[in-house]
């Protein structure tokens, strides 16, 4: 299965009311996270587990297993601050080394030189998707930003329903967070059933339409779809 393929199958099982392959569709999900941006290498998800200790339940490579571990190891890290404080985390090698000293050493060695952790909103556990890359700032720009938003909306709905990183045996978390990361999901569903019909796409296509003029533009992707299907509105230029 391809990326385009990948952001198909989230995006479609995300806007339903139940899904069954959740484990899978998260490997998918980090495995998306680590293309976010060009720089973008890896990709993981830890949580806060009993005992207020750390794990990674899903992980896209052993590097960012590593370093998610480097961070549990020194005692803090990008990942854990974003799970405990359920605020993004943003890091660069050199400006905040010296807050998250562990990890800055262990993810120099790896060559990593910034990443950004986003917390889980959804779930019943803290938790939070983080992205590594080998560039400085890989993650400032609107794009990257709205695409790793996008990957932990579909994640946090994901984990509310009781995958990987869940508790086993509950049922979906019907709160107005996971409404919103549904309604979002339908809506990029709908622009891509837009342009499939408009323009004879396949739906990968027309998901890969959207995100391409969602970096033109400078616009979240989220907009770019709320044009399409909005009466009145032009469509994307090919």
């Amino acid at each position: 299965m391809n990326t385009q393929e990948k952001w198909v199958h989230l995006l479609r099982a995300v806007s339903q009311p139940e899904v069954s392959d959740s484990d899978v569709l998260l490997r998918h999900a980090v495995e998306l996270g680590a293309d976010v941006a060009p720089e973008a290498v890896s990709c993981s998800i830890t949580e806060i587990a009993e005992g207020d200790s750390y794990r990674t339940p899903v992980y896209s490579d052993q590097l960012a297993l590593d370093l998610d571990r480097a961070q549990y190891e020194s005692g803090d890290g990008p990942c854990m601050a974003a799970a405990r404080e359920h605020r993004r985390q943003y890091f660069d090698a050199a400006l905040h080394g010296q807050r998250f000293p562990g990890f800055a050493e262990a993810a120099a060695e790896r060559g990593v030189l910034s990443s950004i952790s986003l917390p889980l909103n959804s779930v019943d556990r803290s938790a939070a998707l983080n992205l590594y890359a080998t560039s400085r700032y890989a993650f400032d720009a609107e794009r990257p930003q709205a695409v790793s938003d996008l990957l932990a909306r579909c994640v946090s709905a994901l984990l509310a329903r009781g995958g990987a990183a869940g508790r086993p045996g509950e049922g979906p978390v019907q709160d107005d967070r996971l409404q919103a990361a549904q309604a979002r999901a339908r809506l990029i569903a709908d622009a891509e059933s837009a342009l499939m019909t408009s323009r004879s796409l396949s739906r990968a296509d027309a998901l890969t339409m959207l995100i391409q003029r969602s970096r033109a533009e400078s616009r979240s992707i989220f907009q770019i779809a709320r044009d399409v299907i909005r009466p009145g509105t032009s469509e994307p230029a090919p």
